[in-house]
């Protein structure tokens, strides 16, 4: 099988905020993000999500430079494949989606030590 991403992706386990707007009214949750690229998003979360829907992602990713430091990321994108994950005890959708607009917004600085 050949490779048919046209950017690398990289492997992330963080937490990430989705948005989801829905007729009227706009639904927020936490899922976890699996992978990302500049063109494309996977993450699970445990509300499904129809493909086809628009969601507003908002997660940190942690520089190389400044440790403690992280850059806030948000994107637009658009679902394109849900998968139910098996084996787990409450649902878990698997969700990939395409990138319409990526912004990264301001450093932020950690107060962990």
């Amino acid at each position: 099988m050949t490779e048919r991403r046209k950017a690398r992706r990289y492997e992330v386990y963080l937490p990430v905020q989705v948005c989801v707007s829905r007729y009227k009214s706009t639904n927020f949750h936490t899922a976890q993000l699996r992978d990302v690229s500049r063109t494309g998003i996977f993450f699970h979360s445990d509300v499904d999500i129809a493909p086809g829907t628009g969601v507003e992602l908002t997660f940190a990713l942690p520089t190389e430079r400044d440790r403690g430091a992280s850059v806030l990321v948000r994107a637009s994108a658009k679902a394109i494949r849900v998968v139910a994950v098996d084996g787990e005890i409450t649902p878990v959708y698997a969700i990939a989606a395409a990138i319409d607009r990526i912004d990264f917004v301001r450093p932020m600085v950690s107060s962990a030590a």
